[in-house]
């Protein structure tokens, strides 16, 4: 028959000296619920071992079986017993109930405290480990207004009382600078006692490759993104059916800029496996010519080409288009009516080209402290707009980026049936074109894209040009392989026409025959205003004189900054190519005369004379009247 409280008590006086105080005693501490009566009995012992003469050593033992008890607990472990709760976890030493979450310790004087966690149920579910940057997140599900509810957040806001306050309680947890403490101990023992309950979970809060998987297609990969590019997201999925769609763009693909655009989209997810860097694709033409719609078309292969989804309007800040670019990753991004953000660029979109096309964004810092993880993509970037993306003072490396085609007709004949189609009809390409590269060796792909890329190269173009056109015309191989089989693959013939040739990507041969036109254009202002026939009876540049173009130094500059050209860049191109004549010192600059007045001047070589222009080499130009002259 079980013992009394007070005849346990009553044992203890008349225990002797030497004789050990009975384990029974101190485990019945522990199985009494209420304090008070637990209180009570503590208390009883203690007088008994006083009575005894033995309280020090009650005190110690005391002290011992308590810490022995935690760690049995902490060992065994009580289990979350929340009503619909969404899983079991061993939660150690916490009563983790519908009336909240708590545990009782222990103080100095063994007096019995509760400590809240939390005054509702709340548990760890999952965690989640972001693939690309080892980071954990963890999901919480907790209990308010009589339904489960869910949050994801990182690891670091439930291991930091100040930050699991800040974070949580915005989301009606109840935790303040009071519980913290144990809310943060709380989740900690439940995921350090349910190892392979918790196991992390792969994530990705991006789309595109991870090593030779792709999300959303990996089924063993979380997305953990936020609701900012929870749009984009939903949107790469399949609807309709996938016959429509290759009838549709089967008819469509005869127009060849069209089936350029679908060829860049379906390039974009080669652009990782073959080490490519990112690339644009630009068609522009007057309003009226379906741009818009061919843009849907190419998206379609990915998901719903809606505008807002995988088609962006470009009226949108220089940080939205790289974070943009960033979750896309892989994915191309679309972009229409390019020219909606002339003005955000200057009317020059030089740099927009320089930082899309590098791949890389920019570092930032953290609001609590640190440096964010640089944001990277690797994919085709498809524009459309009135006008060219490119202008005849771009740098060489935004020259080389782009491949440029000019609309002079349109694109789809009904562009409401097309769009109503495509946003119907989608998705389904995309995935077959990933698993193809997927189950393809690596080297076979390479392989192909080198041979083309060479076959390029003998044209007048250049690397960088050769690489996004062998990228495009390699994925419509396997596009028509795949979907299209009745068509043949483009050949190289029929896009020649929109690759750059080296002349064209030189900023520095821009820049000289746009001095040329500009000296053509202005004849007047290099005559002598002392002669009797002259016209020029303003200022005077220069001189034109046997085979030499002689320029006022500073009227030279003042004309190359206008046009948004750098003389020191493009005059050392030009003493390379010949261009520029030196003077005995080698230097560019010449101190001489021009008609008698002595100051600095550049001369240029001339081109020589190959067809019937006159023998100064220039075109004979209307000349103008003095007052329609620039710098007068």
């Amino acid at each position: 028959m079980e013992k009394s409280n007070e005849e346990l008590a009553t044992g203890i006086s008349k225990l002797g000296k030497m004789d050990p105080f009975p384990d029974e005693i101190f485990y019945r501490i522990f199985e009494i619920e209420d304090n008070v009566e637990r209180q009570k009995y503590i208390e009883l012992l203690r007088n008994a071992a006083k009575a005894a003469k033995r309280s020090m050593e009650f005190n110690n033992l005391l002290k011992q079986f308590q810490m022995d008890y935690i760690q049995r607990m902490r060992q065994t472990g009580k289990k979350t017993a929340f009503t619909d709760q969404p899983l079991e976890l061993n939660c150690a030493e916490w009563d983790a109930t519908d009336m909240g979450v708590r545990t009782i310790r222990y103080d100095r004087n063994m007096q019995p405290m509760t400590l809240m966690a939390c005054s509702h149920p709340i548990m760890p579910i999952e965690i989640l480990k972001n693939v690309d940057t080892s980071e954990e997140r963890i999901t919480l599900a907790y209990f308010k207004s009589a339904s489960w509810q869910r949050i994801t957040v990182d690891r670091a806001v439930c291991a930091n009382t100040n930050k699991i306050v800040d974070t949580l309680a915005q989301y009606g947890i109840e935790v303040t600078s009071d519980n913290a403490k144990n809310l943060v101990r709380y989740i900690s023992d439940c995921v350090g006692y349910n190892p392979a309950t918790l196991e992390p979970k792969k994530s990705i809060n991006r789309l595109g490759w991870v090593g030779s998987a792709f999300t959303p297609y990996e089924k063993d990969i979380r997305y953990e993104g936020g609701m900012d590019y929870e749009a984009i997201f939903k949107n790469v999925s399949e609807k309709g059916g996938f016959g429509v769609w290759k009838a549709l763009c089967s008819d469509l693909r005869k127009n060849i800029p069209l089936r350029m655009m679908m060829a860049a989209s379906f390039a974009s997810v080669l652009l990782e496996p073959l080490k490519v860097l990112p690339f644009v694709l630009h068609l522009w033409g007057t309003t009226g010519t379906g741009k818009t719609v061919a843009l849907m078309v190419a998206m379609s292969i990915w998901g719903n080409p809606r505008m807002g989804g995988l088609v962006k309007t470009m009226n949108m800040t220089k940080n939205a288009i790289m974070r943009n670019a960033a979750f896309l990753c892989s994915i191309p991004f679309a972009g229409d009516e390019l020219q909606t953000i002339k003005d955000k660029w200057q009317g020059n979109f030089d740099q927009l080209i320089y930082q899309i096309t590098e791949g890389v964004d920019r570092g930032r810092a953290k609001a609590y402290g640190g440096v964010e993880d640089t944001k990277t993509w690797k994919n085709s970037f498809i524009f459309t707009g009135e006008e060219p993306i490119t202008k005849v003072n771009s740098g060489g490396g935004s020259k080389n980026r782009v491949i440029e085609i000019a609309i002079d007709g349109p694109l789809v004949t009904d562009g409401h049936y097309v769009s109503t189609v495509v946003q119907e009809n989608y998705g389904f390409a995309g995935r077959l074109f990933v698993e193809y590269i997927q189950e393809t060796e690596s080297c076979k792909i390479m392989d192909r894209y080198r041979e083309i890329f060479e076959e390029l190269c003998q044209l007048d173009t250049t690397d960088k040009q050769a690489m996004a056109m062998a990228c495009m015309l390699l994925a419509d191989e396997i596009a028509v392989k795949l979907f299209f089989t009745a068509e043949q693959p483009l050949q190289i013939v029929q896009v020649k026409q929109y690759l750059q040739s080296t002349r064209d990507v030189d900023i520095a041969e821009r820049a000289y025959q746009q001095v040329l036109n500009w000296a053509a254009k202005y004849q007047v202002r290099f005559e002598d205003p002392k002669e009797e026939n002259s016209l020029n009876k303003g200022e005077v540049w220069g001189k034109i004189d046997d085979g030499k173009l002689i320029v006022n130094r500073d009227v030279l500059l003042s004309f190359l900054d206008q046009n948004g050209f750098d003389y020191t860049a493009v005059s050392r191109k030009w003493a390379e190519k010949g261009y520029l004549v030196r003077n005995s010192q080698g230097k560019m600059v010449h101190q001489t005369k021009v008609y008698g007045i002595k100051s600095s001047y550049i001369k240029f070589n001339l081109p020589e004379d190959d067809d019937t222009t006159d023998k100064d080499g220039f075109m004979q130009v209307e000349k103008y009247e003095q007052e329609t002259l620039p710098f007068d």
